[in-house]
């Protein structure tokens, strides 16, 4: 009977990890104190995001690369943004701050999971990457998290163009058999 019940809280905590509504709520937690809370938040922020990591690889069929090749991509978007002045961080010493680079691989962890069904099409993922992703960098904007270049809309414009292009290739590169078709060729 313990040994069934030890199995059975098992089975329940994999499907609560795994769950679409479990990473959605994890994700938008973390975002909020990694946006709101930055640097001052990223003590708690950054292991509860490495313990919700350890636990989603442990007992999912997510491998390390789906999480991190679409992280790296995006950190190496928003630092070519901020090199080129639509981004400006001014508390930053690096060309993007810490936090958003942890944001980054928290955000790769919806990929697979609560966001799975954008990536099943490429022109819904072309469109929500032209509307969603600068929607939420306007709210990131107005929250002080991020100050947008002159001209205001160029920026936009930027960033309008740049992840209807790059939002369904993240979804492309965190594809578990996106490293499998790259070692064939």
């Amino acid at each position: 009977m313990k040994k069934y019940f030890k199995m059975l809280v098992k089975i329940q905590f994999k499907q609560i990890v795994t769950s679409k509504f479990f990473n959605i709520i994890i994700f938008n937690l973390l975002w909020v104190g990694l946006v709101l809370g930055r640097d001052s938040l990223i003590h708690i922020t950054l292991p509860s995001l490495l313990i919700y990591l350890g636990y989603l690889l442990r007992v999912s069929d997510l491998k390390v690369h789906q999480i991190l090749l679409p992280a790296l991509i995006g950190i190496t978007i928003d630092s070519s943004l901020t090199f080129f002045g639509i981004f400006i961080f001014p508390e930053s010493n690096l060309i993007i701050p810490f936090w958003l680079m942890v944001l980054w691989i928290n955000f790769s962890t919806t990929l697979n999971l609560s966001l799975s069904f954008i990536g099943k099409s490429k022109l819904v993922a072309f469109g929500l990457g032209a509307t969603a992703l600068p929607f939420n960098y306007t709210v990131g904007e107005r929250l002080g998290a991020v100050i947008f270049g002159e001209p205001y809309f160029f920026s936009i414009l930027i960033l309008v163009l740049v992840w209807s292009v790059s939002f369904p290739i993240l979804f492309i590169v965190s594809h578990e058999n996106f490293i499998k078709r790259l070692n064939i060729r």
